[in-house]
């Protein structure tokens, strides 16, 4: 994996016949973080006041006008750990391009490898990051930056940051459907 779009950028499939209308498609940036708000709203549900990192994209999914991505801007983290690129609209700012750890996928290409980073790229024309914009866009690559300091500040880098919240956890988890099919007494799917 890597922070580059192609390690990044996946489809996101939805099929809920008479709510979600066949063949429609979006380019909104959305995230796994935003399942859990998302759920959470269809079935009606309240989340914890405690902040989480994602957004409700049932606008998105069900074809709204005007529905945009919760998110102004995101962050990739290479890892989970380390800080390695923020996107803002169709601008996103590459602060490194590191390989996977030994044995593991993800080897980057020569041309990465010698790079200098940071590389701006406008993926509104180009998907495959081939062209650094940085030196025609000072006043952007400024504007990224100063989110990428924000973020460190908040959520750290190579390391944790102050604003890290511990992961939440289900005390005693019970499945409701078993692995052979069975659906747990009392629970009315």
């Amino acid at each position: 994996g890597s922070t580059w779009e192609g390690g990044m950028r996946v489809p996101t499939i939805a099929w809920w016949p008479g709510k979600v209308a066949a063949g429609s498609a979006t380019m909104e940036i959305t995230s796994m973080m935003d399942i859990l708000p998302t759920f959470a709203a269809f079935a009606g549900g309240k989340l914890p006041e405690k902040k989480i990192d994602g957004g409700d994209i049932s606008p998105l999914l069900l074809g709204k006008a005007g529905a945009a991505s919760p998110h102004a801007d995101l962050f990739y983290y290479y890892r989970g750990l380390k800080l390695e690129a923020v996107r803002s609209g169709p601008w996103k700012l590459q602060l490194a391009g590191g390989d996977s750890p030994k044995g593991k996928q993800g080897k980057q290409p020569k041309a990465v490898k010698a790079a200098t980073f940071p590389r701006l790229y406008n993926l509104a024309d180009d998907i495959g990051e081939s062209t650094d914009v940085a030196a025609q866009h000072a006043d952007i690559v400024a504007k990224l930056q100063g989110l990428v300091e924000q973020a460190k500040d908040d959520l750290g880098t190579d390391g944790v940051g102050p604003g890290c919240r511990e992961m939440g956890r289900v005390e005693h988890p019970e499945p409701l459907i078993h692995h052979d099919g069975t659906i747990r007494a009392g629970f009315q799917p």
